[in-house]
């Protein structure tokens, strides 16, 4: 079972739904697509998340987490992921600091 299917199943159980036709109903989704997000052969589109999102009443970065898209870490607000930093130069780094008028030894904004 898929990170994505797992989070379906755990958000069907809150819910307390009879079975899988019910819950299609009351999600106002088909049940053969319900189905395939808790059989989750593959990993969900664009278009699966968001209507998750929809349907569950969800943060969009809750579901990216549970998709595999996004880890814990670079769902947190204001965090930037890793691999974006590591395309960073320092000297461009050293350029925006200073730009903002931050002195690069002390940190003291000189404005």
């Amino acid at each position: 079972m898929s990170g994505f299917s797992a989070w379906v199943e755990q958000q069907l159980e809150l819910r307390s739904f009879s079975d899988i036709q019910e819950a299609a109903r009351a999600l106002k989704i088909r049940p053969s697509e319900l189905s395939r997000w808790l059989s989750a052969k593959r990993p969900p589109t664009q278009d699966t998340m968001r209507t998750a999102c929809q349907v569950f009443d969800a943060p969009i970065t809750e579901v990216l987490v549970a998709a595999g898209y996004l880890t814990p870490e670079e769902a947190r607000p204001g965090t930037t992921p890793p691999s974006v930093l590591k395309t960073i130069a320092t000297q461009a780094l050293v350029d925006e600091l200073a730009r903002r008028g931050i002195d690069q030894h002390s940190g003291i904004d000189q404005h």
